[in-house]
Order: structure tokens, then C-alpha cells, then sequence
């Protein structure tokens, strides 16, 4: 439990810090607000890009954008894997083969290249990035969550239940969602993470929400101003945002493991 704490306040200080950023910092994420190209200092913490806005501003703003994404996706994704993942594990035959191809297409395709594409294809927008990438990130989810249904399933107490006349809602809520609830958890924590990193390569490639501060489109923009590797420009437009992605996947991921860790002993 120590190690969960640990990681938590690590997490939570690194959403207060971006947090005061966004709300009290004076510099806007919008608007230039200094020169071109200006070092860190007092004023600019982070210095500013090319186009005179802070950088600081930038990632702060970045970091809620892209965490609102992650978020948003989790949830789609808690939904639908938690959804096909108990319905196939528990009502099995056809059910349970439909899902489980479904479950398997998903797995076996090849994920950036048909997020591109469908991300060219249905248009730059937050909505459509959510979309997207959700529909590639219910797979892992419904397949845990269908094995450890399909092992309740077999179970003395759910058997007996069952004969009594229990349905699905009710074995679910009463039986079945202490074990289930805290695997979809955990779950969609680690897909959180991963539509951050998902979200912020879709943006580099000019694929999001032009409009949207995300950290892809920052770092975007650094590696394409010419000569940034020839100054020491990139030390401070180039680095913050690719290790406040870093930061932040790794603190999720590692949440994720403590938890599962946990879990795992628990049982």
C-alpha cells in the first residue's frame, strides 16, 4: 500500500502543479506574451516558442486536454469491454463466440496505421480522437474481464444463485461485481495512460484538434522550426512537453502495476 500512496502523491502533485498553471499562472495559452524564442526565466518559467506564448502555459493547459481524452476513453472503454466482457463469459455459445472474434479482430489489427487513417478520414476533432481510439482500447479489457466471468461462472455460490432463479443484473450486482468491478478498474487506468500517448501521437501527426493545446502538436511544431537542433531553442520548447508526456504515462503505468500488485495478493 505504501508503494500505491507513494505514486498517488506523486500523481496528485503533478495535477496540482499543472493545475495552478491553468487557473492562476498569469501567462495565457493562447496569446503571446513575451518574444520569440525567450529563455526560462522569472517571468517565463519555461521560456516561450517561437510565437511569443509561454511554454509553461502551454503544458499546463496540455496536460488537462490530453487527460480529459485519456479520461473520456477510459470510460468508453470500462463501459464496453465491462459490457461484452460479462455477457460473453456468462452467457456463452454464440455469444461468447461473436464477442470472442470481435475481441480477437481487434487485437490482431494493426492500431496507429487505422487510427490514422480513420482519424484523416473522420476529421480533427476531440470527439472523433475519443472515438477512435476507444474503439481500439475495449478489446483488452472484455478479454479479462470474460475470462474471470466465465470462472465465476463455475462457481458454487453463482451456480446456486442461479438455480434460485437469479439473472444476470442481479448475480452482477450481488456476486459478481466485487471481483469484476476492481479488474475493470485497473483496466481502465492503464488505458488512460495509453490514450494520452495515443492522443499526443495523433496530434503530432496533424491528425487532432488544431485548435486544442495538446503536447503532439507542441512538440509537432518544435521539430518542425528549422534549425531548432543547431540553437539551444529545443531545451526548453522541445523537452517540457515530451517529459511531461514521459511523466505522466510512466506515473499512470506505474499506478497501474501497484494496483494490480495489490489486487492480485488480495485474491
Amino acid at each position: 500500500m505504501k508503494r500505491i500512496y507513494a505514486i498517488a502523491f506523486a500523481l496528485v502533485l503533478l495535477v496540482l502543479l499543472f493545475a495552478w498553471g491553468l487557473l492562476f499562472y498569469p501567462m495565457d495559452s493562447r496569446l503571446p506574451s513575451g518574444g520569440s524564442l525567450e529563455a526560462p526565466s522569472a517571468e517565463h518559467w519555461l521560456g516561450t516558442d517561437n510565437l511569443g506564448i509561454d511554454i509553461f502555459a502551454q503544458i499546463s493547459s496540455g496536460f488537462f486536454h490530453s487527460l480529459s481524452i485519456g479520461l473520456a476513453t477510459a470510460l468508453a472503454a470500462f463501459l464496453i469491454g465491462g459490457v461484452l466482457g460479462v455477457a460473453a463469459g456468462y452467457a456463452g455459445g454464440r455469444t461468447d463466440m461473436l464477442v470472442e472474434f470481435l475481441i480477437n479482430l481487434f487485437l490482431s489489427v494493426p492500431q496507429l496505421p487505422i487510427m490514422i487513417v480513420a482519424g484523416a478520414f473522420f476529421g480533427q476533432s476531440s470527439l472523433n480522437i475519443i472515438c477512435i481510439i476507444a474503439a481500439f482500447s475495449w478489446a483488452p479489457i472484455a478479454k479479462q474481464v470474460r475470462a474471470r466471468t466465465m470462472s465465476l461462472r463455475k462457481s458454487g455460490y453463482l451456480v446456486l444463485a442461479r438455480s434460485y432463479g437469479g439473472g444476470l443484473w442481479y448475480l452482477f450486482k450481488t456476486h459478481m461485481s466485487r471481483d469484476i468491478l476492481p479488474l475493470l478498474a485497473i483496466s481502465s487506468l492503464a488505458v488512460t495512460g495509453r490514450a494520452i500517448v495515443q492522443e499526443s501521437s495523433l496530434a503530432f501527426l496533424g491528425l487532432s484538434d488544431p485548435l486544442a493545446k495538446s503536447w503532439g502538436l507542441m512538440i509537432a511544431r518544435c521539430t518542425a522550426f528549422k534549425g531548432i537542433y543547431f540553437t539551444n531553442f529545443w531545451t526548453w520548447w522541445l523537452l517540457p512537453p515530451v517529459l511531461s508526456l514521459v511523466l505522466s504515462t510512466l506515473l499512470l503505468r506505474l499506478l497501474t502495476r501497484a494496483l494490480e500488485s495489490y489486487w492480485l495478493e488480495k485474491e
